[in-house]
């Protein structure tokens, strides 16, 4: 039977025999051991006995112990327990790497099951850690009986992160996101961001992130000493140029602003490298980690308003504005240097200004994001060319959709990665946002962790079968092949006709867009009814096999995660079809006096939907505070009350049409006097 491991290990041989674990089994760490090797060792000591029943000792034992599992870290270790031979196996593995990369020499692991023993070693800390997570997956996956084995693993890439939103109205709470870095940690992730424009607690600026459920410096010192016991780099991240629209929104700030967008820090306006250096200053400290996230895409409107001088002064038109970029740039990388942190920039705005990236420092890092799936990404190569150290960035494919749009997120993590190798780059930071609310349940996201985890261990060379295969039972455990059919199922949603987008899909604009002229309910992107029956049918069977699976389950959080997700889909497709019903018999209506009886059932069953909706919404909410703050709850509950609003107006205009059908009077079968006012919803609603 194949033995399936996340991320899948670059050497697995299988040999002859099995070695059982037993109550005379022992977790041997030799004198001298380090408070990490320890701490792995407890967390393999607990996955046994979870696993088994068996409580194994941890113990500090003579050389050549028998019945034990050896966690050892370096070359007098390995000397002194006489497993020079693993480590020569070890050896070879950092030969064929060559001497170059020694973060990813540090990384390497060999494990050795024999009958009697089994041997984890590693030249360091993290290699061992991760030696322990795989050694954890056999256990989980065979309990008792591991089967003789060796294995020889190294990471292709050296940096494989995770980039979570917090600021787009959503913050997780500390417990979370220990449970979050747990979880990575496991598959080896080994470096988290959680992307910040205000959601963080800043004593001289007590304004910014006031009433958003922000983080303190407390928070992130706890979560930093979490991060650290798991080989995990908890990397600041903190918006200092676009985006700035939270903090540019309070009055005290909007000097500092571009344009009346108020979207992006002026560079020409001197106040504004003052507040970074202020924000810097109160949020780096809490930080082990010597890398600062700056973002600084997307600045839309510059060189539009406070900073035109300084781009004629550049030289005008692009290439000035390009040129004021790098100028702010380096004028970041300088403050950030005063807290001892080297810089990451997002790479949007230099790879439209090429000729320039020859002249960022070597000491930044660009990080080339790219979120719709390709079968390939030529502007990696173009960095690579250019000398920049880079990361690529793809995406989970959780925003802007109620179920992540997995098969477009799997496409892109792994082409994104395999061309990121290829290419030279020093690690991937796969990202999950919550654009406009970030509505989307968080425990769907766990796919697109994992698979990004997946692909930045081997390289992009993990297929969607493998990683498929591994995840069910190492995941979601009991019943994992009636989970995995249920998410594929709510993956199939968002391929069907007419719900795929650019960075999104149709499906949420279903959900809570107006009933009788929403775009997928008329018009020309109106979804034909065979996508919003199958959709109904796909989410619905996945909602069902969820909540059945749920009780009790080790994963019930996400289950029920899912079968939420599963049930918003479900009534954005009948919502839909029943819009368009009703937009069918007003075409009807026309002088048909008995089309009336019908247009009061149709009202009578959007009444119903607007009392589904309520208890849709209130299982939405509970599951936001399971895993998150109350933070800016309110943005996403709003769509909530507005789709109810638009459905309660919606019956009263129905009225009225009744009302003129009984009358004999006309009635306006193209619903030209049906006014939803400004009503809009999600991506129409900005820049307000």
């Amino acid at each position: 039977m194949a033995i399936q491991l996340l991320p899948e290990p670059k050497e697995l041989m299988l040999v002859k025999g099995t070695c059982v674990l037993s109550a005379k089994t022992s977790i041997v760490l030799p004198p001298g051991s380090e408070d990490g090797a320890e701490f792995a060792a407890r967390q393999l000591q607990a996955e046994i006995e979870q696993a088994t029943g068996l409580s194994l000792p941890i113990v500090q034992a003579p050389p050549n112990p028998d019945r034990a599992i050896l966690l050892i870290c370096g070359a007098e270790q390995a000397a002194a327990y006489e497993v020079e031979g693993y480590r020569e196996r070890l050896d070879a593995v950092r030969d064929q790497m060559g001497t170059d990369i020694t973060d990813v020499r540090e990384q390497a692991y060999a494990l050795v099951v024999e009958r009697g023993r089994i041997v984890l070693y590693a030249d360091g800390l993290p290699g061992l850690y991760y030696a322990v997570q795989t050694l954890r997956q056999l256990v989980r996956l065979r309990r008792r009986h591991i089967p003789a084995l060796t294995i020889r693993d190294w990471p292709s890439l050296p940096a494989r992160g995770l980039m979570l939103d917090i600021s787009r109205r959503k913050v997780p709470t500390v417990a979370m996101l220990k449970y979050l870095v747990d979880e990575l940690s496991h598959y080896k992730v080994n470096v988290l961001q959680l992307y910040t424009e205000h959601t963080f607690v800043f004593p001289r600026h007590p304004k910014i992130g006031a009433g958003c459920g922000s983080l303190s410096s407390e928070d992130i010192r706890e979560l930093d000493a979490h991060c650290r016991q798991r080989q995990v780099e908890l990397m600041p991240n903190l918006q200092s140029f676009g985006h700035a629209r939270n903090t540019l929104l309070l009055p005290e700030y909007r000097h500092l602003a571009e344009t009346d967008l108020l979207w992006t820090l002026s560079p020409a306006v001197e106040d504004t490298y003052t507040l970074l250096d202020e924000l810097y200053g109160d949020m780096l400290p809490a930080f082990s980690s010597p890398t600062l996230n700056v973002n600084t895409d997307e600045p839309y409107d510059l060189g539009q308003g406070a900073s035109q001088e300084l781009v004629k002064e550049a030289g005008g038109g692009p290439g000035g504005v390009g040129r004021v970029y790098l100028q702010h740039i380096l004028r970041v990388r300088k403050l950030a240097g005063r807290y001892g942190k080297r810089i990451q920039v997002w790479a949007d705005v230099l790879l439209n200004h090429p000729e320039l990236i020859g002249e960022v420092p070597g000491d930044v890092t660009l990080l080339a994001w790219f979120y719709d799936p390709a079968e390939a990404y030529p502007e990696v190569a173009k960095l690579a060319g250019a000398g920049a150290g880079f990361w690529v960035c793809p995406g989970t494919g959780s925003w802007n959709s109620i179920f992540p749009r997995v098969n477009g997120a799997r496409t892109n993590i792994r082409n994104l990665v395999r061309d990121g190798v290829a290419a030279g780059a020093g690690g991937m930071l796969n990202t999950d946002w919550g654009d406009f609310g970030h509505y989307q349940h968080m425990g769907l996201s766990w796919h697109g962790y994992l698979f990004g985890a997946a692909q930045g261990w081997t390289g992009g060379t993990t297929s969607d079968e493998a990683f498929d295969a591994a995840l069910g039972p190492l995941f979601f455990g009991e019943g994992h092949e009636e989970a995995m059919k249920a998410l594929k199922d709510l993956a199939g949603t968002n391929d069907l006709p007419g719900i795929p987008g650019i960075n999104r899909s149709n499906t949420v604009l279903a959900l809570f867009e107006d009933p009788l002229v929403g775009d997928m309910v008329g018009g020309d992107e109106a979804l034909p009814s065979a996508t919003l029956r199958e959709m109904h049918t796909l989410s619905a069977r996945a909602a069902a096999v969820c909540d059945a699976l749920a009780p009790g389950h080790r994963r019930e959080l996400t289950l029920r995660e899912m079968a939420s997700a599963g049930r918003l889909t479900a009534y954005a497709a009948f919502k839909t079809l029943r819009g368009q019903l009703i937009r069918a018999i007003l075409r009807q209506a026309s002088g048909h006096r008995g089309l009336a009886a019908d247009l009061g059932q149709q009202i009578q069953a959007l009444g119903e939907l607007a009392a589904e909706l309520e208890g849709l919404r209130e299982e939405w909410e509970r599951l936001w505070l399971a895993r998150a703050r109350r933070s800016e709850i309110h943005v996403a509950l709003g769509y909530f009350a507005s789709a109810q609003a638009r459905l309660r107006a919606a019956m009263a205009w129905l009225g009225e049409q009744r009302e003129a059908i009984e009358a004999g009077d006309p009635v306006d079968g193209e619903l030209q006097s049906y006014d939803p006012g400004e009503y809009r919803i999600l991506w129409q609603t900005w820049p307000d």
